[in-house]
This record gives C-alpha cells, sequence and structure tokens, in this order.
C-alpha cells in the first residue's frame, strides 16, 4: 500500500474515533449524570458500563492513531519547528 494510502486510511480512522468518542462522551454526559446512580441506568437498552467502556476504548485508539499520525508526518513536524524557531 503506497504511503498516502495508509495516512488517508489512519486520518479517517482517527476521524471516526474522534467522533464515536464525542458521541459516547455526550450520551455519558447528558444521560448518565454523576449524582444519578449511573451504575444501574440505561440508555437504548445498553447499561451504563458499556458506555463508559465504549468511550474508554474509542478514546485510547483515538490517541494511538494521533499519534501513529504525528509519526508519519514526523519529517513535517520537524521542518516547521526549525523553520519556526530560526525566524525569532
Amino acid at each position: 500500500m503506497k504511503y498516502a494510502k495508509i495516512n488517508a486510511w489512519i486520518d479517517l480512522t482517527a476521524f471516526v474515533t474522534a467522533l464515536a468518542s464525542i458521541v459516547t462522551g455526550y450520551i455519558l454526559w447528558i444521560y448518565f449524570p454523576l449524582e444519578s446512580g449511573r451504575g444501574s441506568m440505561n440508555f437504548l437498552d445498553i447499561s451504563y458500563q458499556f458506555w463508559y467502556d465504549l468511550h474508554f476504548y474509542t478514546s485510547t485508539l483515538f490517541v494511538i492513531l494521533i499519534a501513529i499520525h504525528l509519526i508519519l508526518h514526523y519529517r513535517w513536524v520537524k521542518n516547521m519547528r526549525s523553520m519556526l524557531m530560526s525566524k525569532k
């Protein structure tokens, strides 16, 4: 697979996991408030623990994919850093 295709797949997957993390975070925030005794509650017939686990794993995967994204763009980051440092 070409470098551009790998990069595109990493970016697309990171975007999807970020959306999933945002949606599950919103569901946890709105439907399972802190003082609600949320351990026994359900939303869409899915337990709090499942929503929490889904949020945790999608967030973790997003962070890993962003790290991979930065590794793939290391040369660009390095060049931008040196360019910005030289203009001071």
